[in-house]
């Protein structure tokens, strides 16, 4: 077949051949006998192959077919392909084309001691919540053989849905392969004598075999795995698991090896109770939802009659009185069907608890978790308080939390030394940022390499490992990179050399911090700055990207001294924001030009007193507020003394209080701004709660936690500093 633009193939495509053997594995020095029936008498090749041919020999066939014998030998390995080919010439008298019809088969040879004759012992039948007991026998285990082995306990509905094959190491050694030669004839050219045109070769073929899938487990998943083990001097091995509220079958599938064989096994077990409970919930709930909870009960052995069915709830979901508990006749092997009404009251995971009694006493028991979430957004209120020396300070208290649902509430109280932006609350906003172009996972992991761990474990999710998550994102980053090493923003490469700089900038400071950067990768990306930097256009404004790629080749040691004095005079009033005009000082200043360094702060910073920014798309992803906290981290990183941090610092706690989205590049760079600002500042005296803390504080307090003990943070030192609480949560009034 084919399809447009494409002339079909068949004409090459030859007539089908019936080979097959008398046996499917053979051991070695015994005689393999060959069947070719064919359609039409011919002579035939016979061949055995794999990856090379191994035999031939040509045999005529009769009509009503022939059998071929060969030895097998050491040469077939762990099998070959019998091949043959058989030809019929032209027959002009009968106005009959040549023809040839190709058949082959698989002719397996018998692995013997190599392959490993593994036994499994489970029970056929047992209960769930309990242990599964699994031996493993080794037949053909020797004294003194080191033998290990694999065993796996798994739903097999899960793996009915990826059409999951058990591990087969001997099949897969000793096992059929691909053939691995082409035959190749000119049949599809030959002249038809008859009529001085390409003669046509009839062909056959066929079709792959529908493959069908399982249906998708209604019941907990199971799957279960005992790493490697060390079978005994006896060829046994005994394990154990631990099968949880679960009906169903497990298929048990083992794997063994040693130095000269391999082997597997598989088996399965059925288990459920004598009364099968299953159920049925709604994915989620909302505070105030009411659904029903679907409770299936099939009797399938043991004692039948009035059952007793019980519904218990953790508290987040509540059932009715009549549907907690009631009795339900069962008879023999029949099924009933019970709906109980639910109601979601409050945020959280509930744990739902279904018992069953049976009439001799047994009880079967199921837990369910019924996860239960506010369709209201979460709101975010930030304060900051002034805390003066010797002055009474800040109790922050269950009050915070009093408007807002219950379980949905958070304080998160920073008091860093960096006066009012919460650190930790940025480093949790960009953690939680949703998506993960090149550009935001750069902004990301930039701040995550210079925070303070206190502020990390605090604002980040999870085991707040800032390390990993470097690592991670880094892992992310060096994904888009192409072969010219550029970098796009949602694949390999790109043509934006902001982006470039940005990344290559990030990866220059996560080399410095310790990380481990692929050396070619850097190389690449620094190169490609340079490259990109030497066919750059003159420009009368813009420049952004130019001044981005001098600082990160300087900051590396790759910059041309000359090309920045070029820029820092010849273009100082043609780069079109504050920023570039940073990067260009403070690369003078990592190369020891302070001079012509502090004279480009100096025209950054009446550039940013003077710029009316609009607020719309810049091609650099900035804004006056990024630019602002750009130029302050690098003017604390080379110690520029033309800018005056504290001036630039209140100025920036200004426009970020009254700037109400903030995107991923202000973000990280008001981070680093504030690792520059703790860096230069007097470090924190704190009192909280009696116990003296030196240094920045950070805590996530919860309704629970403020509800036993309210926290209270005074200020143990000469200068004033300013505390700021974050509460965020879910409110009971929607606004």
């Amino acid at each position: 077949e084919a399809g447009w633009y494409v002339a079909p193939g068949g004409f090459d495509t030859p007539d089908l051949l019936k080979v097959s053997m008398d046996k499917p594995r053979y051991r070695i020095g015994e005689t393999a006998k060959a069947r070719i029936e064919p359609r039409f008498p011919g002579l035939a090749l016979v061949m055995v192959l794999d990856d090379r041919l191994i035999a031939m020999t040509p045999v005529e066939v009769p009509e009503e077919g022939a059998t071929v014998e060969l030895p097998v030998t050491t040469d077939w390995g762990p099998g070959a392909y019998v091949t043959a080919v058989l030809f019929r010439p032209m027959d002009i008298s009968a106005k009959r084309m040549p023809a040839r019809a190709i058949g082959l088969t698989w002719a397996g040879v018998d692995p013997q001691e190599r392959e490993l004759d593994v036994k499994l012992a489970v029970t056929e039948k047992t209960r769930p919540r309990g242990p599964l007991d699994v031996s493993v026998a080794i037949g053909s285990a020797k004294a003194g053989e080191e033998i290990y082995l694999t065993v796996a306990a798994v739903d097999a509905g899960i793996l009915n849905l990826t059409r999951y094959e058990a591990p087969a190491p001997d099949k897969w050694y000793f096992g059929q392969r691909r053939l691995g030669i082409e035959i190749r004839d000119l049949y599809g050219q030959l002249i038809d004598r008859m009529q001085g045109v390409p003669g046509i070769v009839r062909s056959g073929g066929d079709g792959p075999l529908m493959r069908l899938e399982g249906p998708p487990p209604t019941q907990e998943l199971v799957s279960f795995y005992s790493g490697i083990r060390k079978v005994g001097e006896d060829g046994r091995a005994t394990l154990s698991f631990d099968v949880p509220d679960f009906n169903g079958t497990v298929r048990v599938m083992a794997m063994a090896w040693s130095r000269k064989g391999v082997g597997h096994a598989v088996r399965d077990v059925i288990v459920r109770d004598p009364v099968v409970v299953s159920a049925a919930l709604p994915r989620f709930l909302a505070p105030g939802d009411r659904s029903r909870l679907l409770i299936d009960l099939a009797h399938v052995e043991g004692p039948a009659g009035d059952m007793v069915l019980t519904v218990e709830t953790s508290g987040v979901v509540a059932v009715d009185a009549v549907g907690a508990s009631r009795r339900i006749p069962l008879p023999e092997r029949a099924r009933r069907q019970v709906l109980v009404p639910i109601e979601a009251v409050a945020v959280g995971d509930d744990r739902m608890t279904i018992r069953l009694t049976t009439p001799d006493g047994q009880v079967f028991s199921k837990v369910l978790s019924v996860p239960v979430r506010s369709n209201e957004p979460p709101v975010v209120r930030s304060s900051v308080v002034a805390l003066t020396p010797g002055g009474q300070g800040l109790t922050v208290s269950a009050d915070l939390l009093a408007d807002l649902v219950p379980g949905t509430g958070s304080v998160l109280v920073s008091v860093s030394g960096a006066g009012r932006l919460d650190v930790a609350g940025v480093i949790r906003a960009l953690d939680r940022y949703p998506y993960g172009c090149s550009e935001q996972l750069t902004s990301r992991a930039l701040p995550l390499l210079y925070l303070d761990k206190l502020a990390l474990s605090v604002g980040l999710e999870g085991d707040g490992d800032a390390g990993d998550r470097v690592k991670e994102l880094l892992a992310g980053v060096l994904a888009k990179q192409s072969s010219g090493g550029g970098f796009g923003l949602w694949g390999a490469g790109g043509d934006d050399l902001w982006l470039d700089a940005y990344v290559t900038d990030f990866l220059t400071r996560a080399r410095e911090q310790g990380y481990e950067v692929p050396v070619v990768a850097f190389d690449m990306a620094l190169d490609n700055l340079r490259n990109r930097l030497s066919y750059a256009p003159d420009f009368q404004s813009g420049g952004q990207d130019i001044a981005y790629a001098l600082y990160v080749l300087a900051r590396n040691g790759r910059a041309n001294i000359g090309d920045l004095r070029y820029y820092a005079e010849a273009k100082r009033d043609a780069f079109a924001t504050p920023l570039a005009k940073a990067q260009i000082g403070a690369a003078l200043a990592l190369y020891g030009d302070r001079l012509r360094g502090d004279a480009l702060f100096r025209s950054a910073l009446a550039m940013l007193q003077e710029g009316d920014d609009p607020g719309g798309w810049r091609s650099d992803y900035g804004s006056a507020l990024r630019d602002g906290a750009a130029i302050l981290t690098l003017a604390g990183e080379t110690g520029s003394a033309a800018v005056d941090i504290p001036v630039l610092a209140s100025r920036l706690e200004e426009q970020w209080e009254q700037t109400g989205f903030t995107s991923t590049q202000e973000k990280a760079w008001m981070l680093l701004a504030a690792h520059a600002l703790m860096e230069g500042a007097a470090k924190p005296r704190l009192a909280v709660d009696g116990g003296q803390v030196e240094g920045a504080f950070y805590r996530s307090l919860d309704a629970a936690s403020l509800a036993s003990a309210p926290v209270t943070i005074r200020n143990l030192g000469d200068q004033p500093t300013d505390a700021t609480v974050l509460v965020s949560g879910v409110p009971t009034a929607p606004e």
